[in-house]
């Protein structure tokens, strides 16, 4: 009886140590946002498609026939610049504020694809709320990276992993690695953005 008494406590320790590795490795997982979601077929899915390039940051809205109307936010601390949209409806906007910091957006879609390109200069985060026909947006039908993985939420930060302050909310995404949107000048070496050109997705 003493022997088995003996061996709870290393058998706790044992399953302790286990599950503590099994939480790590499910943390350092770093979540990507590169890459065109691989579920992006406009016309034939629907939802938002978020990701980044070498050409910057891209936001698409698609349904598979039926019409939706998509709005929402974008925000950072940075500034967005060189924005490029593409819009379908005639009651579709796009505004953006005075310090180019916000931006807000209706993008309406039938059987085809609507969307916003940019790039983010000197920002450490982007902010996304999201919705569809007036209701927020269920985060399954939103699509991040060439994964396409989900957030918790129609409301998200996209955050890179070097900023020193790392949010608890679980809507903030600590992606791995830091954002395409800045790049070294190929003659002064200084950083500089990266943004929608013309071989844009």
């Amino acid at each position: 009886m003493k022997i088995k008494n003996a061996l709870i406590p290393v058998l706790l320790a044992i399953l302790f140590c286990f599950t503590a590795g099994n939480a790590l490795a499910a943390y350092s997982y770093s979540l990507k946002l590169d890459g065109k979601p691989a579920a992006f077929n406009p016309g034939q899915s629907t939802g938002y498609f978020i990701w980044q390039d070498k050409d910057g940051l891209h936001l698409r809205t698609t349904s598979a026939g039926k019409e939706h109307v998509f709005s929402g936010s974008i925000h950072t601390d940075g500034a967005f610049e060189d924005i490029l949209e593409k819009t379908a409806g005639p009651d579709d906007f796009f505004h953006i504020s005075g310090n180019r910091g916000k931006i807000a957006f209706q993008l309406t879609t039938a059987g085809e694809d609507s969307g916003i390109d940019l790039h983010v200069d000197e920002g450490t985060y982007v902010t996304f709320n999201l919705s569809m026909d007036g209701d927020k947006m269920d985060p399954n039908l939103i699509f991040i990276g060439n994964e396409g993985w989900h957030p918790d939420n129609c409301k998200f930060t996209l955050r890179h992993d070097q900023d020193p302050d790392k949010p608890k909310d679980r809507t903030v995404i600590i992606l791995g690695g830091d954002f395409w949107w800045w790049h070294f000048h190929p003659v002064y070496g200084f950083p500089g953005p990266h943004g929608p050109g013309p071989g844009r997705p």
